[in-house]
């Protein structure tokens, strides 16, 4: 779905200015899909909940780092997933942290002129550094900054991570994460039926029937128009069918062929769908998957579907897999 506007006209020099639709269905499956990129389940909740609030973190008041792209990787999240579920840790009805500015935990600092133990006897932040001295972050950038200048050092920052304090370690992680799922879930239920009600509002303008140009051209705006304020009053028309199936005969057949094929990877159900999908991710990239057969190839079956399907095949691959090593 495409909506375009007439170039240099509405609102500029006063005259009627149109926007087009332009609405196909492979464009519609595509956005469905791409949906579903930022779903997660439980079982990786969990784990991201367990890296959190490790017997590493439990020091009061201690700054603790997720290095971003290692964690995105290690749990398969989005990095913008990852920021949702800290704020909700912080803002949620229990505030279990306190989140911090993001910064690099790794510097590079190479010397150029002095030694370190040189430069340590008359600059106190090198000498912190020399000792492993905890010193504040703004400080030693600060002052590395000046040598800079100076020509003593040069440095490079890498490794981006969020940066938080925990003040409160839940109760029951599995609770927590239960209910973080649950919440996430439902965002991303959300997104996909906003897109289907976009779908069924620009299908139902488009299959009016009126023979005038103009007269149809008015009757699509009311039925767009109409569709709009049902979906703001929370109107049940809203509750749209998609346009995807729900079933497929080859489904099961093709998940077992592709863990046959891919014995090397751990996937989840979640990971399967997504690669049926033609969806990428963190720990399965689309430069890599896009390369196998079954990239995308059921873009149009239900993703809970797929997931369902791949799960049951997970657990007969894993079965399998136990008896051949009896």
């Amino acid at each position: 779905m495409h909506l375009l506007q007439e170039t240099g006209r509405a609102g500029r020099d006063g005259r009627l200015s149109y926007c087009h639709l332009f609405y196909d269905d492979t464009t519609y499956l595509k956005l469905r899909s791409l949906s579903h990129s930022d779903g997660v389940d439980e079982y990786a909740v969990g784990k991201f909940l367990t890296h959190v609030f490790s017997s590493e973190t439990k020091q009061h008041e201690k700054i603790c780092s997720l290095v971003i792209e290692s964690a995105s990787h290690k749990f398969d999240m989005k990095e913008q997933v990852m920021q949702t579920i800290l704020t909700h840790l912080e803002l949620g009805e229990v505030q279990y942290l306190r989140m911090l500015p993001q910064l690099n935990v790794c510097c590079t600092l190479n010397f150029h002129k002095s030694f370190p133990n040189t430069l340590a006897a008359r600059n106190i932040i090198v000498a912190a550094i020399v000792k492993n001295i905890g010193v504040a972050t703004s400080d030693v950038l600060a002052e590395i900054q000046t040598l800079k200048m100076k020509g003593e050092v040069t440095y490079e920052m890498k490794d981006p991570a969020f940066c938080y304090t925990v003040l409160e370690f839940p109760k029951d992680i599995c609770s927590l994460s239960s209910h973080l799922t649950k919440w996430l879930a439902e965002i991303e239920t959300c997104k996909v039926r906003k897109l289907d009600i976009m779908s069924s509002a620009a299908v139902a303008a488009m299959n009016d029937s009126s023979t005038s140009e103009v007269s149809s051209g008015a009757k699509q705006t009311l039925i767009l128009q109409s569709r709009i304020l049902d979906y703001f009053n929370g109107d049940d028309k809203c509750n749209t069918p998609s346009k995807t199936t729900q079933n497929c005969a080859f489904l099961r057949a093709d998940i077992k062929v592709f863990l046959q094929s891919n014995r090397h990877a751990k996937f989840t159900p979640r990971a399967i769908a997504r690669i049926m999908h033609g969806v990428g991710s963190p720990a399965f990239p689309n430069s890599v998957w896009s390369k196998t057969h079954f990239w995308g190839r059921y873009m149009s079956v239900e993703f809970s579907v797929i997931m369902e399907a791949a799960q049951t095949e997970l657990f007969n691959f894993v079965d399998r897999n136990a008896a051949l090593a009896t």
